[in-house]
Order: C-alpha cells, then structure tokens, then sequence
C-alpha cells in the first residue's frame, strides 16, 4: 500500500501534464474516500451521520474558483497550472459535505451573519448564507475552527489571497480549538500526503 500512496502523491505533486481537475479527481477517488472517509464520518456543515459517498459532495473550503482565479486562469476547468492541480487536489482543504450546502455555498466567502436564520426554510442544520452579490456564508460554530485552520493552510501553502476573512479566521481558530478527529484527520492526511497543516500541529 505503501508504494502505492507514493506513486499516487508523485503523481498530484509532479504532473503538470494533467489540465483542470484531473488531481483533484485523482486524490478524491483513490485517497479521500479510500483512507480519509471509509467508514463511519460526518458532514462538515451540518454534521449528518453517514458511511457512504450517497448525496455527499466533497467540499473545498477555500474555493477552487478562487485559486484558478489567484493563478490568472480563465477557469478551473481549463487550469493547467501546476500550482493549480497541487492546490485543488490538497486534502487538507478537502472536507465531505451534503450536496445542497456544498452547491448553496458555491465559492461565497463565509463570513458572520446578524441573526440566525438558516438558509433553508424548516432545516435544522446552522448554516446561513445572504443572498444576492457579494454574498457570504456562515457555518455552525463547532466547524469554524476547522474550516479556518483549513483556509489559513491554503493562504500560507500556496501563498493565497485571504479575500478579507483573515481577522475572522484567527477568531474563529482561537474559539473553536482543535478537536480530537481534527487531529486524527490531521495525522492521516500527512501520512497520506507528506505534510500536516501546522495550524493544527502547532499547540497554541
């Protein structure tokens, strides 16, 4: 298994051959749902119970669009940079999330919502989202810190754009402290990847 893994990783850190999201593609079929999500896990915006991949989208917290857009691509179907295909295929960026959150999130930035009114009528799930341009989402406060610890990897790996959210970041990974699975995901991604994301290394 071993060798394999390393075949696979030289594979997304090496080929630059590859245009759009054929990484990504790659890294989610063989690594993220082989190794990450197997068997028992929960969805990051709204924490559903699942054991398989049925209805789940695999979410990139800091948005693909942004990354193809940061590296001057037209989009990310036709990025062939190879900043591009580690960026997008990065599991540490990478989290499981229902389809109708993940498409209702889309590349919005996320940010703090006034009020607590949750984007879909009669849903229980702590997610908000404005509407209109410039539109921000806000998720349940138990996941800001990972998602923050997550973005802020993305900003200082690939020396990304914050689009504003950095002040908010830092709060939200001094509220929401690292957890146990966070640790455990952690761990296994720099197994599976060959580095962690010192944001959840480091002990603050």
């Amino acid at each position: 298994m071993k060798n394999k893994i390393n075949a696979l990783i030289l594979f997304l850190c090496c080929s630059a051959a590859n245009a759009n999201d054929s990484a990504f593609n790659k890294a989610r079929d063989s690594l993220f749902w082989p190794y990450l999500y197997s068997g028992q896990y929960y969805t990051l915006y709204c924490g559903a119970e699942k054991r398989n991949r049925k209805g789940i989208d695999v979410e990139h917290v800091y948005a693909t669009h942004w990354i193809a857009e940061h590296l001057g691509c037209k989009n990310r179907r036709t990025c062939n940079n190879e900043i591009y295909l580690q960026a997008s295929s990065d599991m540490h960026n990478l989290w499981p999330a229902l389809q109708r959150y993940n498409r209702s999130r889309g590349k919005q930035a996320f940010g703090e919502i006034r009020g607590d009114e949750p984007n879909f009528a009669g849903d229980r799930c702590d997610f908000e989202r404005t509407k209109g341009k410039g539109a921000i989402v806000e998720p349940r406060d138990i996941v800001k810190g990972n998602i923050a610890r997550s973005i802020m990897y993305m900003i200082h790996r690939y020396d990304l754009p914050d689009h504003g959210m950095l002040p908010m970041l830092v709060r939200w990974h001094i509220s929401d402290p690292v957890s146990p699975e966070e640790t455990r995901r952690n761990n296994l991604i720099k197994k599976l990847q060959g580095r962690s994301n010192p944001f959840i290394s480091v002990k603050n």
